[in-house]
């Protein structure tokens, strides 16, 4: 479950944006909240919202931007509408707008199950919603009603980062990277930070000594290798600039490099492809975080980044030997075969883990408090834009 804020905006927008997705039946009005006598009303329009937040925003003209929008969504269909309500309202609360009028629509078009709540910054009596580090304040409170201590969140993470098997320091910092922290290195050790505060840290001996002891799994890493050359035939591995889109329908570049690939990795098998370069070039290498088998690997001994990269799907399809892998008596077992990619997509789905003794051997990165991800939303990216904000995580994508 994570907390998405946009930006201020001096109309309220939100509202004809979020009753259009129920008037089209991809979201529901579900509940109305602080407009005084204008609830009484049964069939009020867009404009009626939009009149009365405009009116009561009126009375502090200092504020320029008064619309407050922001977005709670759950992991897939984990949670129900009447469940992302009660979320909702009771975070609303927690941040100061509980006597708001405010609107809270849930949205069931994309794969995951989110809900936007629209209110005004101003309240009813001329002061200003308090915005001081709002978006910490969003995280930390939507944790708070959800019960999970963040102290313990991040120390469960580290101690499944120190249980990778690992060849560098660099590849260990990237795991916990993808997990959406920030590390500092102070001294001779490592800080977690994330919500804007130091959550855990760890020794750099710890570090370097599960360096020395991390075995490279061969077995693997030939698993791994099988599932990209397979899937590089269905899915174009041509990498692009991700981008965060603008109003009047521009973009901006990220300098983070994806492919149509990487993203079904990613979703289907938790194998992350993490690209290296610098803006305006062309990437040099890449890394594969294997989370499913709790393995971090150079690109180059997975597959050549080129030959990764390339645009097989405009050449001619090939019947050519694969390498699939079969799980028998707990043992793993290579064939080698020859036959069409769609013959082995169930063969090599199941893939065995290679690290059985781990409570909850599937580490999958699930983006707290940025990757829910609601990517596929492209109204919502629209007026969101994706909280890319690489502020101190240079390090990820220069490696």
């Amino acid at each position: 479950m994570i907390v998405k804020i946009l930006k201020p905006s001096a109309k309220f927008s939100g509202v004809r944006y979020n009753t259009n997705k129920a008037e089209t039946g991809r979201g529901e009005l579900m509940k109305v909240s602080g407009f005084g006598p204008l609830q009484a009303y049964s069939q009020l329009k867009p404009e009626d919202y939009v009149n009365y937040l405009e009116m009561v925003s009126a009375g502090n003209k200092r504020v320029k931007k008064p619309q407050l929008h922001a977005i709670i969504s759950a992991k897939g269909k984990s949670s129900s509408k009447e469940e992302l309500t009660e979320l909702a309202k009771n975070w609303m609360e927690k941040m100061g707008y509980k006597d708001q009028p405010y609107l809270l629509v849930f949205h069931n078009d994309t794969k995951n199950n989110h809900i936007h709540m629209v209110s005004t910054r101003v309240d009813k009596q001329g002061k200003k919603i308090s915005s001081a580090f709002e978006k910490i304040r969003a995280i930390t409170q939507l944790n708070k009603i959800m019960q999970q201590d963040e102290h313990q969140m991040a120390r469960k993470d580290l101690d499944k980062a120190l249980k990778y098997s690992i060849s560098t320091q660099a590849q260990f910092m990237m795991v916990l990277e993808s997990k959406g922290y920030i590390l500092n290195e102070n001294a001779d050790r490592i800080e977690l930070i994330k919500f804007g505060k130091k959550l855990a840290e760890v020794p750099l001996a710890e570090v370097k000594h599960r360096i020395e002891c991390a075995q490279r799994n061969d077995v693997r890493a030939g698993q791994l290798t099988a599932i990209l050359q397979k899937y590089r035939k269905q899915y174009s591995g041509v990498l692009r600039e991700e981008t965060t889109p603008l109003p009047g329908g521009l973009e901006r570049g990220n300098a983070i490099y994806t492919s149509d690939l990487a993203v079904f990795l990613k979703e289907k098998f938790s194998i992350q492809l993490i690209f290296h370069g610098k803006p305006g070039r062309n990437a040099y290498g890449y890394t594969v975080i294997d989370h499913a088998g709790a393995n971090v690997y150079k690109g180059s001994e997975i597959l050549d980044l080129a030959e990764l990269t390339a645009d097989l799907l405009l050449e001619k399809e090939l019947i050519v030997p694969e390498m699939v892998v079969t799980a028998s008596d707990d043992q793993l077992v290579c064939e080698l075969t020859a036959s069409k990619p769609e013959v082995l997509l169930n063969k090599v789905e199941l893939l065995p883990l290679a690290f059985t003794d781990l409570e909850s051997p599937v580490f999958v990165p699930y983006e707290q408090p940025i990757t829910i991800d609601i990517s596929d939303d492209i109204d919502d990216e629209a007026i969101l834009g994706r909280n890319r904000n690489r502020k101190k995580k240079a390090r990820t994508n220069t490696r």
